[in-house]
């Protein structure tokens, strides 16, 4: 497994895109110290004060139809908030579709882009950040599921390192596990911190449904338990009510 390691990047997701466009193989991965440009799901930035968060991408290349594809995020959830419980003791939960949650604040986020590389196959680069030593000055304000980092939650600074490579292997483990869909999302669904809950979820057309979390479905859709039936959310903004 090549990791390319470096002090600043624009962001990591952008170098290992360019490698993987360039045919890396899968495992092949990103880490930086810092970024100048790191982003999120949905346009959001990513900020991690230098040297206190983990920031890394990761090339995969899943044997998946395409259109299975966007069920790396869910898969790339349940190993980073594996490997972190594993190595840090912290009690980790999931919340849909990208965060990982401790305490019921937000510790670490995913966000995975999908493309075809010039032989016509198909790769999915996964972007992970994870507040790991950040103090709390250092951690950006949000209103809905606040910023935490694991030092912050555990009281004691964690070897980053060892927190990467626990996320490696689980990331590769899950990638190559060959699980029916339905089982897959049983599993997050075991691990989801929201699940019950009432949630609003802001649709990308600027439409608010509000309902009972019921978990996600076999193709990482969300469903919620509306006045008028079972909504299935694709994509939208989550927040508890």
């Amino acid at each position: 497994m090549a990791i390319h390691r470096f002090d600043s990047v624009s962001s990591t997701n952008d170098v290992a895109l360019r490698l993987a466009r360039g045919g890396a193989p899968a495992g092949e991965c990103v880490v930086a110290d810092a970024q100048s440009a790191g982003r999120g799901r949905g346009g959001h930035s990513w900020s991690s004060p230098p040297g206190k968060g983990l920031l890394f991408s990761v090339v995969l290349r899943p044997n998946w139809p395409p259109e299975t594809l966007p069920l790396a995020t869910i898969v790339c959830g349940i190993a980073v908030a594996t490997g972190i419980r594993d190595e840090t003791g912290l009690e980790t939960g999931l919340k849909w579709p990208n965060d990982i949650l401790v305490g019921g604040c937000k510790c670490a986020g995913i966000l995975c882009e999908a493309e075809t590389d010039a032989s016509g196959g198909a790769f999915v680069v996964a972007g992970v950040g994870i507040n790991v030593n950040t103090p709390p000055e250092g951690l950006p304000p949000r209103p809905i599921f606040p910023a935490t980092s694991l030092a912050a939650q555990a009281g004691a600074e964690f070897d980053r390192e060892r927190i990467l490579m626990a996320c490696l292997s689980r990331i590769t483990a899950e990638i190559s596990r060959d699980e029916p869909p339905g089982r897959l999302a049983d599993r997050f669904n075991g691990m989801d911190a929201l699940r019950g809950r009432r949630l609003a979820a802001a649709l990308p057309d600027g439409t608010v449904l509000t309902g009972l979390n019921l978990g996600i479905d076999g193709t990482g859709s969300l469903r919620l338990e509306t006045p008028t039936g079972v909504a299935t959310v694709i994509a939208a903004s989550i927040s508890a009510v």
